[in-house]
C-alpha cells in the first residue's frame, strides 16, 4: 500500500495550494530556497519538531495538517488503538452529563482498579486495551458517584478518579495523533481540579494541559503553563510530600522541550537542572501518572538534545544511567528519539535496529508515531532495513 507523502512533500503541496514561492515559505522559516527544495522533494529530512511547527505556523495549517496525523490507522498492529479510541471519544462528551443508561454506580474499588489498570496498560503501550478500559471507567463515573456506604468521601473520590481518567485519555489521544480528544480531556480535567482548590492537583492539570499544547503546536501556550505551573508548586515544595517535588520536576521536564523546541539551548539546560534537584526529593516512587525520576530525566535530556539540532552526540546524556527500570511504553520512545540520532549520523543499520526493538516493545506506539513515518519515509536505506515490519501507514 502506498505510504503517502512524507512531511516535506505535504509542505510542498500546501505551498503551491496558498500560492506562496519558496523563497517566501523559506524566508519565513529563516532558510534558504535550496534548503526547502530538498524538503519538498523528501531528500531533506524534517524530523525536529521545532521546524515542522515553523513550517505549519508559516502556512497557516496545524502541525498535524503537516504530519499527516494522525499516523497508523490503516496498520495491523495499532489499528486496534485508533477504533478503540473512536469509542473513547463519545465517553469523554458524555462526562458530567446524566446517562438514564449508563447503570448503576459502580463500587469504588472498582473504579479505583479501573484507574490502577489504566496506568499499567500506558506504561505498557497497550493503547487498545487502554482506551477500552478508560470507556469503561469514565462510564463508570458518569453513572453517579460511588456508593457513600463503601466510601465515606464519595464525591471526593469520584472527582479524584475522573480527573485520573481524564488525564490517561488527553495522554493516549496525543500519542495516538487525536489533539482535539487531548484537548478536550485536559481542559475538562482542569475545569475538575480548579473546583479542588488543590495546588499540586492543578500544577499537574497544567502540565497536562501544556504536553497537549506541545503536541498541538502551540508552543508559547505550554511555555505560559509550565509558567504558572511552577510558579504554583514553588511555594508548596518542601511540605506537600514527594508527589509535589514529581511534579515540579517533571513541569521542568517539559520545560526543557519547549525551550529546545524554540533554540534556547541556556533556558532548556536551567530546566534540566532544576529537575535533576528534584529527583533527589521524590525516593523511588511508584508507577504514577508522571513517572519522574533518573530516568525520565535523562529522556527528556536526549529529546531536548534533538530538538535543538544535536544528533549521536544527544545520546551521550544517558551513557552510564540505567534505563532497564523504565516502563515498555518510555523505553519504546526512547528508541525512536535513538533512532533519530542514528539516522542523522548515517548510522543506518543501528537506527533501524532501534526501531526494530522499539517495535517489539510498543508496536502501537511505534506505528502511530508521525516521526517514525518520516525516518522511514526518507532514508531508502532505513526502509530497507525494516521492510520485515510492514509498516502500512
Amino acid at each position: 500500500m502506498d505510504a503517502g507523502p512524507c512531511v516535506g512533500q505535504r509542505v510542498g503541496r500546501f505551498r503551491l495550494a496558498f500560492g506562496l514561492t519558496r523563497a517566501q515559505l523559506a524566508a519565513a522559516v529563516g532558510r534558504n530556497t535550496e534548503w526547502l527544495k530538498g524538503v519538498e522533494s523528501g531528500r531533506q529530512r524534517l524530523d525536529r519538531y521545532a521546524m515542522i511547527h515553523a513550517l505549519a505556523e508559516a502556512l497557516g495549517v496545524a502541525p498535524g495538517d503537516l504530519l499527516g496525523l494522525p499516523c497508523g490507522r490503516e496498520d495491523p498492529q495499532a489499528a486496534p488503538a485508533h477504533r478503540a479510541l473512536a469509542a473513547l471519544r463519545p465517553a469523554v462528551l458524555r462526562t458530567g452529563l446524566s446517562s438514564p443508561s449508563a447503570g448503576p454506580a459502580e463500587p469504588v474499588e472498582r473504579l479505583r482498579n479501573r484507574l490502577g489498570a489504566a496506568v499499567r496498560l500506558r506504561a505498557a503501550g497497550r493503547y487498545a486495551d487502554l482506551a477500552a478500559e478508560l470507556t469503561l471507567l469514565l462510564d463508570g463515573l458518569n453513572a453517579g458517584p460511588p456508593d457513600p456506604s463503601a466510601d465515606p468521601d464519595a464525591d471526593a473520590t469520584s472527582a479524584g478518579l475522573l480527573v485520573g481518567a481524564l488525564h490517561e485519555t488527553a495522554m493516549l489521544a496525543k500519542r495516538l495523533g487525536a489533539p482535539d480528544l487531548a484537548a478536550l480531556a485536559a481542559n475538562e480535567a482542569r475545569t475538575r481540579v480548579a473546583v479542588r482548590a488543590d495546588p499540586v492537583e492543578t500544577a499537574a492539570a497544567q502540565w497536562l494541559g501544556a504536553e497537549v499544547c506541545l503536541a498541538a503546536g502551540a508552543v508559547r501556550e505550554a511555555a505560559a503553563l509550565i509558567d504558572s505551573g511552577l510558579s504554583g508548586t514553588d511555594a508548596i515544595l518542601g511540605r506537600s510530600g514527594p508527589q509535589a517535588w514529581r511534579i515540579w520536576g517533571t513541569l521542568h521536564l517539559v520545560g526543557a522541550v519547549v525551550e529546545a523546541q524554540g533554540g534556547r539551548q541556556a533556558e532548556s539546560s536551567l530546566h534540566l537542572a532544576d529537575a535533576a534537584a528534584a529527583v533527589a526529593h521524590t525516593g523511588a516512587g511508584e508507577l504514577d501518572r508522571t513517572g519522574f525520576g533518573t530516568g525520565e530525566w535523562a529522556l527528556h535530556s536526549v529529546h531536548a538534545a534533538l530538538e535543538l539540532g544535536e544528533d549521536i552526540e544527544a545520546l551521550d546524556r544517558v551513557r552510564g544511567v540505567d534505563l532497564t527500570g523504565l516502563p515498555t511504553e518510555r523505553q519504546a520512545r526512547h528508541g525512536i528519539d535513538r533512532a533519530r540520532a542514528h539516522t542523522r549520523a548515517g548510522n543506518w543499520d543501528q537506527a533501524a535496529r532501534e526501531l526494530l526493538a522499539a517495535d517489539r516493545r510498543a508496536p502501537q506506539l511505534v506505528r502511530s508515531h508521525p516521526l517514525v513515518r518520516e525516518l522511514v519515509l526518507t532514508a531508502p536505506r532505513l526502509e530497507a532495513a525494516t521492510s520485515g515490519l510492514g509498516f502500512t501507514w
